[in-house]
């Protein structure tokens, strides 16, 4: 993984494992967050990520640490 990926990686792990509210998100049950709006709130906070690159993380990913739902809309930690 990149190292681009990879700051996204622990960004996406500090936001689904410990802080969704430093986005403004809370999570739903089973730790799921909205792929797109998690993105559209951490832009707003200051990040520059996208959905693809979200899913680029997903298939770069060695060792799970996220899961996306089976319809791609929503993401969790594992």
């Amino acid at each position: 993984m990149n190292k681009r990926l990879t700051r996204i990686s622990k960004y996406l792990t500090f936001v689904l494992r410990h802080h969704p509210e430093s986005i403004g998100m809370q999570l739903e049950p089973y730790g799921w967050l909205n792929v797109e709006q998690l993105v559209e709130n951490a832009n707003a906070h200051g990040k520059s990520i996208t959905v693809e690159r979200v899913h680029e993380v997903i298939a770069a990913q060695e060792t799970p640490l996220f899961e996306l739902s089976d319809d791609q809309q929503r993401i969790r930690a594992l």
